[in-house]
């Protein structure tokens, strides 16, 4: 568990990495059939003009598109802080990173005090879909059926976390053995 939640985080970090060497508005290519894959050494290697820039799509509904729902509980990253902690409740759980956990989600808050915004949510349940119906237990194939090509992919350690760079956010998908194990949705990495 804490070796797929270090898969999540690393996408992450190669994603702010890669944000920086990203196209603008304009130059952007919203045809999932042109997407390109980047592998960690492609991003690496590649510097200045001759540099791969993930494709970022571009959202047609940013509240749907960044919802997490287990049936009962619907959490979106742009929902209000308070409401998002009063859906779930409370809590002492927290993980390494400091990530509230819960039953069949995770969040992840930043700022300080009364200042905290939700930046991050996590799933490994398969009770909780994203809006086009993906769940942990479904396979590579559905993620890319429902997605597309991913912005980008990574292979760390035998698992493969493919990211989708959606309008401010990232949707990342950890899977092993060709099946989803986590999701994610964090903010401002688009």
């Amino acid at each position: 568990m804490k070796l797929k939640l270090v898969a999540v985080l690393l996408s992450a970090v190669v994603c702010f990495s890669i944000v920086g060497c990203s196209k603008t508005g304009s130059d952007t290519n919203s045809d999932a059939e042109n997407a390109e894959v980047v592998s960690d050494d492609q991003v690496e290697d590649e510097t200045g003009d001759n540099a791969s820039a993930p494709v970022t799509y571009e959202s047609t509904d940013e509240r749907a598109d960044t919802t997490l729902s287990n049936g009962t509980i619907e959490i979106s990253l742009y929902d209000d802080t308070d409401e998002v902690l009063a859906k779930l409740g409370e809590t002492d759980k927290e993980d390494e990173f400091g990530n509230l956990v819960y039953d069949d989600f995770s969040i992840q808050l930043f700022g300080e005090g009364d200042n905290k915004e939700l930046s991050g949510i996590f799933t490994y349940s398969e009770n909780v879909k994203t809006s086009k119906g993906i769940s942990v237990g479904d396979s590579y194939d559905d993620v890319k059926a429902a997605y597309g090509t991913p912005s980008f992919e990574s292979d760390d350690a035998g698992y493969i976390t493919a990211n989708y760079i959606i309008s401010g956010f990232t949707l990342g998908f950890t899977i092993e053995n060709d099946v989803v194990t986590s999701i994610s949705f964090t903010a401002g990495m688009g």
